[in-house]
């Protein structure tokens, strides 16, 4: 592995016709990446006619998402510098790339034992255009980014309760549980094609440069904003949790949060980079911010008609596709497959659960350890976009109360490890905070 000095974020395209973007990065001139967008709907074209087209607006929108994509890339090997050639920016803009750059790899920092102190620093090229006019979106419906999961699907039924006029946003490719869950919500969905360069990125992989976990949720939040122009959109809105504000564990003077760019303060410093540097009258926003996940799960509860076409469980979702085969939704051994699981059973009955999973996996002795990571009593909160500790208390609490039962390999784990060393009146502390 050679080292580099600077990271570029060099130059974009923009293809009139097809609506698609070429982003390219390099290494020192050495190694070289291209990621393409199709801004074109992959599917139903008809159903999402272009609203708004003016070059200038579009490039200046671009060239932010040409920043926020170039994470997955500036990962392969951290350097001090990143030089932006298409974009002047200013130091409160350079200031925020390099939060979003290091808050959002902090965790593939501490994994690939990196000191992230120092680097990310953000220059401009003296010749990068000068976007100084806001963007104006002047649109009238939202756009719900929607991933098949439980949130989404909660935020989907709370609109329609209000009257809103919404459809639904998919990034990257048409995953089959997008198909799936999207059937019952009986909203249209505008999908737009990702390419990441993954043959080049795998060459530096082989050649043992780095991976690991970065920001998508704030990627996509800038990608969402250039649709939401193009298609008359005024509002995204998300299905982000208080729960993703507590974080991990701490690294080199700061802590780790997997879901930081899903977290209250991801989303405040967006909103405001936004409105003060590129359109004034965009807004993003969760109408789950306030909740906790196991909040959401139990509101989830109300609606069955989602319980066989939903699933929470990342493997659905990978580059290449889903790595789950046939019809199974869960993998039944990760963060997220464990957490909701244990979330559903406190409040639907435990053979409903069950069905809806295809496995119990309160029997699992192998899952053991990862339950001692979820109710704290060992190690640190697994890096995945699960709740809280204390969600994960509370949940079992209700469990044992609503089931009575003491045999289950977890409820015996959480009987001994945990109730014991509690009273009545901390779980009634828990629910009144968490419910």
């Amino acid at each position: 592995m050679k080292a580099f000095s600077q990271f570029c974020i060099s130059s974009f395209e923009r293809e009139q016709e097809t609506l698609t973007a070429s982003f390219h990065y390099t290494f020192d001139d050495r190694e070289d990446f291209t990621e393409t967008i199709n801004f074109s709907p992959l599917k139903d074209k008809n159903l999402f006619p272009i609203i708004r087209t003016e070059k200038n607006q579009i490039f200046h929108l671009l060239s932010q998402i040409h920043i926020a994509l170039g994470v997955s890339y500036y990962k392969l090997f951290p350097t001090k510098e990143i030089l932006v050639q298409t974009s002047f920016l200013n130091e409160a803009q350079k200031n925020f790339w390099q939060e979003f750059y290091l808050k959002g790899l902090w965790e593939f920092f501490y994994q690939n034992q990196i000191d992230p102190r120092g680097l990310a620093e953000f220059s401009c090229d003296a010749s990068a255009p000068l976007y100084d006019q806001k963007v104006a979106l002047k649109g009238e419906k939202a756009l719900v980014l929607f991933w098949g999961g439980k949130d989404s699907l909660v935020t989907v039924e709370l609109l329609k309760k209000q009257g809103q006029q919404f459809d639904l946003f998919s990034f990257g490719k048409d995953y089959p549980l997008h198909q799936l869950a999207q059937l019952p919500t009986e909203k249209k969905r505008l999908i737009i094609q990702r390419k990441i360069d993954l043959p080049q990125i795998q060459k530096l992989l082989d050649e043992g440069y780095y991976n690991g976990h970065v920001p998508i949720t704030g990627t996509i939040c800038f990608v969402s904003l250039l649709v939401a122009y193009l298609y008359g959109y005024q509002a995204v809105i998300t299905s982000l949790e208080k729960s993703a504000d507590e974080g991990n564990t701490h690294y080199c003077d700061m802590e780790i949060n997997h879901q930081w760019s899903k977290s209250s303060e991801f989303e405040k410093v967006f909103q405001n980079y936004i409105n003060q540097w590129i359109a004034s009258d965009f807004s993003l926003y969760s109408p789950l911010r306030k909740w906790y996940e196991i909040r959401i799960v139990k509101e989830f509860c109300q609606y069955p008609q989602y319980f066989h076409s939903f699933s929470s469980c990342n493997r659905n979702f990978h580059l290449v596709g889903t790595k789950l085969t046939g019809e199974k939704l869960w993998c039944w051994i990760c963060p997220k497959c464990a957490f909701v699981y244990t979330m559903m059973r406190a409040f639907l009955p435990k053979e409903e659960v069950i069905q809806i999973f295809g496995h119990d996996l309160f029997s699992d002795e192998t899952l053991v350890p990862l339950f001692q990571e979820l109710l704290g009593i060992s190690g640190i909160k697994p890096f995945e976009c699960v709740g809280t500790n204390e969600e994960m208390i509370l949940a079992f609490r209700l469990i044992f109360q609503k089931e009575h039962e003491v045999n289950a390999t977890m409820i015996k784990l959480f009987v001994d490890h945990v109730k014991s060393k509690m009273n009545i009146s901390d779980f009634s502390l828990l629910e009144e905070k968490l419910l």
